[in-house]
């Protein structure tokens, strides 16, 4: 209940009752949220608040998901930290929310949140990259490969970044690691512009691209 009011916020008792129980009927799934907040009651008076029929966190309570959140939409629509200022990605910014939860909302919401989480950090990146700043956009292309392995963008601009960086070698170990992904979970192979930045850093080949 508390891990819900945290992700999803406030919520009246109904919508809780039936989020939490959704098999039984709601007099079931209301009389489990009873039991719940009574024995939470005995345990902390300070998490849960009941205004009325509304259910919600307690005003200060700390969510590192809201913290992550503010930085997405900042990041994503320029409302904080400007480029001169990104100090790098939040701490854990690739952990999974909720992770091994297997709820249908706490699903959902964690491919929202890694969803949105890939595209502020490719966001910082390309944003350091045309500033001329490669080393700095390094920290968060490699978050945004680890959040989301399989994407074609956020590899992209890795390997722009290790090629702005001057480093070809770690380049090329990307681009195997991310073609051997790609074989082994969809079938396909990198698209023609991401073989392309390879191309450039290796004129006269490699004799690794094609096998890969």
């Amino acid at each position: 209940m508390i891990a819900a009011l945290a992700v999803i916020g406030p919520m009246s008792r109904s919508q809780t009752a039936g989020l939490l129980w959704p098999g039984g009927t709601e007099q079931q799934a209301l009389a489990n949220l009873r039991t719940t907040l009574s024995r939470l009651a005995r345990v902390t008076r300070d998490v849960v608040e009941c205004d009325g029929d509304i259910l919600c966190l307690s005003e200060g309570t700390k969510v590192d998901v809201e913290m992550l959140t503010r930085w997405i939409n900042d990041t994503i629509y320029g409302g904080g930290a400007s480029a001169g200022e990104l100090a790098g990605p939040p701490a854990d910014v690739d952990r999974p929310l909720l992770a091994d939860w297997t709820d249908e909302w706490a699903v959902d919401r964690r491919e929202r949140l890694r969803t949105l989480t890939a595209q502020a950090l490719q966001s910082a990146a390309a944003r350091l990259l045309s500033l001329g700043r490669p080393a700095e956009a390094l920290p968060y292309g490699l978050a945004a490969v680890q959040t989301e392995p399989w994407s074609e963008s956020a590899n992209r601009i890795l390997l722009e970044i290790h090629a702005r960086r001057g480093d070809p070698s770690s380049a090329l170990r990307q681009y195997e690691k991310f073609s051997r992904i790609l074989s082994r979970e969809l079938g396909v192979r990198p698209a023609p512009d991401i073989v392309a930045v390879i191309r450039q850093l290796y004129p006269f080949g490699t004799g690794r691209v094609e096998a890969v």
